[in-house]
């Protein structure tokens, strides 16, 4: 029946902590195994030694074949595996080698397996093997395992002091949008921050409980002296270091930021990810200080060492009251330098607008678009008309723009010109006219491409801009 068990750990499979699960490769490990191995979000393959992006191991299917064939054999009272003499009982302060019937005096780091004396002369033949004494491998163990659990818990602390930070946000824009509430779209976010909160607070609790059962094990695991208690509670708190591990893993995702700024520095290539019109499309994101940048999605390769994330997770950290955006300026085919253009924050339904049209979330995106700079004598370039995305405008309304803002023309709601306004004077403009927002920096980016603005102006790229706080930061590095 060896098919029936993990090649890994040799552990029968069941429908528990053991249920076979298929990796990518195709390969069958158990949900144990499988867990072990998943480390920052990538799970290798100790067959074939394929990496691959796995957060949790409820990522990779479940071998049902194999779970029928054990439901079978239990109905039938068939054992999975062949009887074996019965191991050492736990009062004795010694285990036996089942080859030799000899105390397990000795371990062997490469084969990780305790061995007696008898098997340590043909290790002593091998000579890649490194051993050591029972008492002395324990105590290293011990020592290492202690550590990590002191490493996680600083880490569940920090993690939870997040969530709390966040929860804490999330009660305050609930309470404001509830104090305000005269459209239906803020009572639905409301309702929306008050689902999060809820979310937040199982988590919490889910994780607390996972941290008291780990603080069990430690204080145990301490207390071990025989070679068998050792074992069977170093197995327990791996367990339940795995379950609070994990349970870290998952509120990253909840606040998704903090697991993009490890990956950034670590130097690794980091997209989001979102299906464009039936087509998976990438959106490459960079740091610069206290931002991150996500550039506009387009259709593209990405290694299989990259971290990918889903766009929805970052969604809720772009709110439209504080959104900014950048655009890279060419002049020429050459890169003139970046601007960072703050949206009205009056204008929700044209943030949305803006949104997919700087990201490129329906298909049309602003970068690779020739540029129009408003000059002084108010001639203009041909414009295009770059959105097929209705933008409801109020008929009465006009725009006053001075310097530095961003205008956009809307004829028959739809959006026909965009343009940096580079003259120091202020022009008021009719209603199909909005100021979208205003450059924050790189004013001297926009005016140097004015000047020679003959030679053609594009916008080579662009994004929505992620701004994060210090402490934020600093807990990251």
């Amino acid at each position: 029946m060896d098919f029936l068990e993990c090649k890994i750990c040799h552990v029968p499979y069941d429908e528990e902590d053991h249920r076979p699960r298929y990796a990518q490769c195709g390969h069958e490990l158990c949900t144990a195994c499988i867990t072990s191995l998943i480390k920052d979000g990538t799970f290798e393959c100790p067959k074939c030694r394929q990496k691959n992006l796995v957060y949790l191991p409820e990522d990779l299917p479940v071998c049902f074949a194999l779970i029928d064939i054990i439901r079978t054999f239990k109905d039938k009272n068939i054992p999975l595996v062949k009887e074996t003499a019965p191991i050492a009982s736990g009062d004795t302060s010694e285990e036996i080698c089942h080859i030799h019937c000899k105390a397990l005096g000795h371990w062997c780091w490469k084969c990780q397996i305790w061995i007696c004396v008898e098997c340590l002369e043909s290790h002593t033949t091998m000579t890649d093997c490194s051993t050591t004494t029972s008492t002395k491998a324990m105590d290293d163990m011990k020592e290492k395992q202690l550590k990590d659990i002191d490493t996680l818990f600083s880490i569940f602390e920090k993690d939870t002091n997040r969530l709390n930070d966040k929860k804490k946000n999330l009660i305050d824009k609930r309470k404001e949008l509830l104090e305000r509430a005269e459209k239906k779209e803020l009572l639905e976010r409301a309702e929306k921050y008050g689902e999060e909160v809820n979310e937040i607070c199982n988590a919490l609790e889910q994780g607390n409980i996972h941290k008291e059962n780990l603080v069990e094990c430690k204080k145990h695991l301490k207390k071990a002296t025989s070679l068998h208690t050792f074992s069977e509670r170093n197995k327990v708190a791996t367990q339940r270091r795995q379950l609070l591990h994990t349970w870290c893993v998952r509120t990253q995702r909840m606040v998704p930021v903090l697991g993009l700024l490890k990956a950034l520095k670590e130097d690794k290539e980091v997209y989001v990810e979102m299906v464009i019109k039936d087509e998976k499309m990438y959106a490459k994101l960079s740091q610069q200080d206290e931002r991150i940048n996500i550039h506009t999605f387009r259709k593209q390769i990405v290694s299989d060492d990259c971290t990918c994330w889903p766009f929805g997770h970052l969604q809720k950290e772009i709110p439209y009251e504080a959104s900014l955006t950048f655009m890279d300026l060419s002049l020429g085919g050459t890169v003139r330098g970046r601007a960072f253009i703050r949206l009205n924050k009056n204008l929700p339904n044209i943030w949305q607008f803006m949104e997919h049209l700087i990201t490129g979330q329906k298909g049309l995106t602003l970068a690779g678009r020739n540029l129009e700079l408003k000059s002084d004598n108010e001639m203009w370039a041909p414009g295009i008309t770059i959105s097929e995305m209705s933008v409801p405008l109020d008929s009465n309304a006009t725009s006053t723009a001075k310097r530095g803002d961003v205008v956009g023309f809307f004829p028959r709601g739809k959006l026909n010109q965009f343009i940096f306004y580079v003259t120091g004077k202020p022009k008021t403009f009719s209603s199909h006219c909005l100021v979208l927002g205003h450059v924050e920096e790189g004013m001297d980016v926009v005016q140097s491409c004015y000047d020679h603005h003959n030679s053609g102006v594009m916008i080579s790229d662009c994004g929505l801009v992620i701004e994060l706080n210090s402490r934020c930061v600093k807990d990251i590095h």
